[in-house]
């Protein structure tokens, strides 16, 4: 996770399966029923290995030190340029117009000095010129400023889209190896209409997590840029490509490697005005590809993805994310009362402390305040593409009663006011109900509107092993319910016996080197209740012990 070297790689990628058959007493009724459950797990496809600090200070060290330092982003005139993808992207566009104004200032000054100088016989600006010195000086730090950042962000783009596409992937090829899939004519729809993933984060919007939030949705969002082939890796690909293109082709494929059926992978982009697409091509084995892949995506069938992120914390971070913004709320609705006509109150000792939303580590501290409001907008975005899947997918007759339009600050966007499909009117309650808490409730029906609109799911955290494992096992336990029509309360019970029997906590196992759940009682008692793990499973109080050095607690 932290390997600069491997940062464009998702880590702690596995695919969760649950396969079963119901069997009946009496053969003579109808024939046996059963399904696949499957679901990406993985970490937050984020940049971690550049973490969510000050991108200018020139080390750690003046990075915490930042008001002393000359380096430091602390003393820009954007403020500190810190966090993930999405500030910092905004921050490098409030940064251009600065420095445009500084450039538009500089211009201004060397006119009006040559003006007068020219009635003189000047026809040079002296290097140490009082007023033009210090305005050329500006640009040459605003300009040196804007190129750091710009570099930062293409390089960290760079790294976050490639962890996505490479879980997005990982679904897709999923989903196509599931024949029930395919007999229901999924494969036709995604060939048409693009392929839904969509990505359940767990991560709270608080301390560096936050960053890797931010990170996370420009990485999603990129998918969209993104069309997949698959083709049959036989011997006569090279001729029916063409001599001298093919050669060329050729030497941009990459070999997958210990891999059966997926022989290759090949990358090419295209262009148009300033839109970028890519062509991600796959090669698979002659034998699969023939048995294995539905005709409607043969013959170098596009199939693009279709991306979609819904967020919500769980942990005990989020929870202190959300008391500090609620006690702030409360406290500013006190002001406001007793102060109605007034000037605004300047901030106090009380609402500075509701802004750091407690309950934070040592480490965090440098990555920003919670932004719970982050959640709900990224949120609502996902809930509005969702909506344009669901009735490109399955269109509504115009007798069909809809709900009330969903809100959008997208004016651009022609599908922002379309009515909510009925698959997604729970959904729509849930995201409207959710600020200031907790609400497991969007995930849960994100994830039931995915799989009937036969799209694929993904479930992330921070490490993608605690509470993904908690999120993923209670998806794989809801899923049996629909067959089984058990009772809402064996649906836990169902989870608890993955938790523990499963394979989740080899995962553990794997990455921390004990199987256990890096949580400790008190952050138990703070997580919805469908996601409690099994007291004799967890961790404990060992962060900074042998077992989890380096990182290894959740929170």
């Amino acid at each position: 996770r932290i390997d600069k070297l491997v940062a464009g790689i998702g880590f702690n990628v596995h695919v969760q399966s649950l396969s079963f058959n119901m069997h009946n007493d009496d053969v003579q009724q109808q024939p046996l029923q059963g399904g696949c459950f499957h679901n990406i797990t993985c970490g937050a496809p984020a940049d971690h290995a550049k973490g969510f600090g000050d991108i200018l200070a020139t080390d750690k060290k003046s990075s915490k030190a930042s008001s002393s330092t000359s380096t430091s982003s602390s003393n820009t005139p954007v403020g500190t340029i810190k966090g993930g993808l999405r500030r910092l992207e905004q921050k490098r566009i409030e940064l251009a117009k600065v420095l445009e104004e500084a450039q538009t200032a500089l211009i201004q000054a060397v006119g009006q000095y040559l003006k007068t100088a020219n009635e003189r016989g000047v026809h040079q600006i002296p290097a140490r010129h009082g007023t033009i010195a210090p305005l050329r000086w500006n640009v040459f730090e605003l300009t040196q400023m804007l190129h750091t950042v710009t570099w930062h962000c293409a390089v960290r783009r760079s790294h976050v889209f490639s962890q996505a596409l490479g879980i997005a992937i990982s679904s897709y090829l999923t989903s196509i190896s599931d024949s029930d899939r395919s007999s229901k004519g999924w494969p036709s729809l995604w060939a048409q209409h693009g392929y839904l993933v969509t990505f359940e984060g767990l991560l709270s919007a608080a301390g560096k997590e936050l960053g890797m939030i931010e990170d996370a949705s420009i990485g999603i969002s990129m998918l969209r840029m993104v069309t997949v082939v698959l083709v049959s890796a036989d011997a006569s690909a090279a001729q029916r490509e063409g001599s001298q293109e093919a050669t060329c082709n050729q030497s941009q494929k990459v070999p997958v490697a210990y891999s059966p059926n997926l022989l290759y992978v090949r990358m090419s982009r295209s262009e148009k005005g300033s839109s970028t697409q890519y062509r991600l091509e796959i090669g698979l084995d002659p034998n699969y590809y023939a048995e294995r892949i539905p005709e409607a995506l043969k013959n170098e069938v596009p199939v693009r993805l279709f991306p979609v992120l819904y967020q919500v914390g769980v942990d005990i971070r989020q929870w202190g994310a959300h008391a500090g913004q609620n006690a702030k709320n409360n406290l500013k609705n006190q002001i406001n009362s007793a102060t109605s006509s007034g000037p605004d109150v300047a901030t106090t000792e009380e609402e500075e402390k509701a802004n750091a939303g407690g309950l934070l580590d040592d480490e965090d501290d440098d990555a920003g305040v919670p932004d719970n409001d982050e959640l709900i907008a990224l949120n609502y975005e996902g809930f509005r593409k969702m909506n344009v899947y669901a009735n490109m997918i399955a269109p509504q007759t115009p007798g069909e009663t809809l709900l009330e339009n969903f809100p959008s600050n997208d004016d651009s966007n022609n599908n922002a006011h379309q009515n909510v499909h009925p698959l997604l009117r729970h959904l729509y309650s849930n995201i409207m109900a959710s600020a200031g808490k907790m609400a497991h409730g969007i995930l849960d029906e994100a994830a039931m509107v995915a799989q009937k609109l036969g799209g694929g799911g993904v479930v992330f955290c921070k490490s993608g092993k605690d509470r993904t494992a908690m999120h993923v096992t209670y998806k794989a336990a809801q899923y049996v319910r629909l067959f089984c029509k058990d009772p809402p309360d064996e649906v836990y019970e169902d989870a608890t016996m993955m938790r523990v029997y499963g394979t989740r906590l080899p995962i553990c196992e794997k990455n921390v080197g004990q199987a256990k759940y890096a949580f400790n009682s008190l952050q138990v008692k703070f997580m919805p209740d469908v996601l409690k793990p099994p007291m004799n499973t967890l961790a404990g109080f060992l962060k900074g012990g042998a077992v989890f050095r380096g990182g290894g607690i959740e929170s």
